[in-house]
């Protein structure tokens, strides 16, 4: 099944920018874009892709907590070849233990902060889609998400002029395949700022 974010945003559902936050008309977890795994609440799963050639992306989203601390510890994907939690934007400190999620809090994973590199990434749908991914915790669990896949210059979730560069650069659309093709959406973490949401797929 295939849902096109694009077509959900036109129909009413509410756009994200910078550090604001929302949920979109509620339809079903896929569609709302939120992901309720015990007393977390994640919220706007994201990924900026990879730029053209680069096989590296990154992970951002909202956790909202109503318990106990808690650590995000892992995000797995069959399509990722190495993921690393990082607490800082310039990627200088590893996360120790992993990501830490404060008790009665909302931890922002975001381009300015806390976030989670995915490297070597073997295949990744067009910027617009989805990528499916497994967010781990140490106390609640795990979680499966369909993270919207923004350009690689996005500086927030739905962000609509990334996207616009994106589709102005890539007329043809986007591929599959990170390093391989001529269209393609992937990035460095250095030139991070970023955030937008459009179309999702299921990634098998």
């Amino acid at each position: 099944m295939m849902i096109k974010r694009r077509d959900l945003l036109a129909a009413g559902g509410a756009l994200l920018g910078g550090a604001a936050f929302g949920a979109l008309a509620p339809m079903r977890s896929a569609q709302a874009h939120e992901y309720e795994l015990g007393k977390l609440t994640i919220e706007h799963p994201w990924v900026r892709a990879p730029k053209d050639g680069e096989t590296t992306a990154y992970f951002y989203a909202f956790v909202h907590n109503k318990g106990g601390a808690d650590k995000l510890i892992a995000v797995k994907s069959p399509n990722v070849g190495k993921v690393t939690l990082y607490s800082d934007a310039k990627e200088a400190t590893v996360a120790a233990g992993g990501v830490a999620i404060a008790a009665n809090k909302t931890t922002t994973l975001s381009p300015e902060g806390a976030h989670v590199a995915l490297a070597e990434v073997k295949k990744i749908n067009p910027v617009g889609w989805g990528m499916e991914l497994v967010l781990v915790f140490e106390k609640a669990g795990e979680v499966t998400v369909d993270a919207a896949v923004d350009a690689p210059d996005a500086k927030h979730a739905h962000d609509a002029e990334a996207m616009q560069r994106w589709e102005k650069a890539h007329p043809e659309g986007g591929t599959t395949s990170p390093a391989g093709g001529a269209e393609e959406h992937h990035h460095d973490h250095h030139d991070h700022d970023h955030k937008d949401d459009h179309k999702s797929m299921d990634m098998k």
